[in-house]
């Protein structure tokens, strides 16, 4: 079968048009790397990495992370900087301390850091940064008492004689000593629970600051309450009178008076009057009463009201 005019001239311009792109391409190629050849001056940012940090040191803060230099090299090595990037050790045995916690490292020590970390055949102009500043200092250790945010109201007829109880109450942090100076209690989510029946024992997570480089001994902490059912107990007290003179006789009216307490129901029949104390304080009258006071009362019971504000009293010469 002949081919056709048509079809031969399109195989030539095929070809044609495969040299000519193959010609472009040569002559972008020629004309990247003669750039490339040439030297260039351009900022570019190193990363940093930090040597020589004993245990017993930390940065109280994030220190910087990357560094500038404007340098002189050829296109090729600018090339490759941008895809990866040599890092700069910065020792800090050659940090000098300005006062507690910062210390810094002047432009001439970095283009020394620069040099030793840089192997590659380039020219160091300056330093983008004038000095590197870090705060630097011990790591500390510190506890400190957890706060807690606890709303619990109980059903009627029951209530908690021990009261909430945290464990553990207190919690260690540690970090750098700048910052852990900065805590001084840790804070706990806040509770609230309603119409309680039961014993409450369960786990309250704690509210970390917003302070960086901190580490914390426990992330929660249990709250233990002993809930148990109630009940009023009313007992008949007597009512001592105390710094009275020893050469007059008081007598006081009533000698003995009500008064009334919640109790557990468990523990109703254990609570005695001989436990309570009640006083009048005779450097406290007034012109004709003497107001009780309760001195004393069992651990057992709360919430103990008497049943009378104020006492009659004479004095008998």
């Amino acid at each position: 079968m002949k081919k056709t005019k048509k079809q031969t001239i399109f195989k030539f311009n095929k070809k044609r048009d495969s040299v000519f792109l193959i010609f472009v391409l040569g002559t972008f190629v020629f004309w990247f790397l003669n750039k490339l050849s040439k030297e260039y001056s351009q900022i570019v940012y190193y990363p940093i990495h930090y040597s020589s940090l004993s245990n017993d040191y930390v940065f109280q803060e994030n220190p910087p992370k990357e560094l500038g230099f404007r340098i002189e090299a050829n296109g090729f090595y600018f090339l490759g900087v941008a895809f990866s990037k040599p890092e700069i050790e910065v020792s800090v045995q050659h940090l000098k301390r300005k006062n507690t916690y910062d210390y810094y490292l002047v432009n001439d020590d970095l283009k020394k850091q620069v040099r030793n970390s840089i192997k590659e055949n380039i020219t160091l102009v300056d330093v983008i940064s004038d000095t590197l500043f870090v705060k630097l200092g011990k790591r500390s250790f510190k506890k400190v008492p957890v706060v807690p945010n606890i709303n619990i109201s109980y059903h009627l007829g029951y209530k908690s004689f021990s009261g909430n109880i945290i464990v553990p109450d207190s919690i260690q942090i540690s970090g750098p000593e700048m910052q852990v100076a900065k805590i001084n209690q840790i804070a706990l989510e806040p509770l609230k629970k309603v119409n309680v029946q039961e014993p409450v024992n369960e786990e309250i997570a704690i509210v970390k600051p917003n302070i960086p480089k901190i580490t914390y001994s426990d992330d929660k902490v249990r709250l233990k309450v002993e809930v148990e059912k109630i009940t009023e107990k009313t007992l008949t007290v007597p009512v001592q009178i105390i710094n009275a003179p020893s050469d007059d006789e008081i007598v006081i009216y009533p000698k003995k008076i009500e008064l009334s307490c919640l109790v557990r129901l468990s523990q109703f029949n254990e609570v005695k009057a001989s436990e309570f104390l009640v006083v009048c304080d005779y450097n406290k009258r007034t012109s004709k009463h003497m107001t009780p006071e309760i001195r004393q009362k069992p651990t057992m019971v709360s919430s103990v009201k008497l049943n009378i504000d104020e006492l009659e009293y004479l004095i008998l010469k």
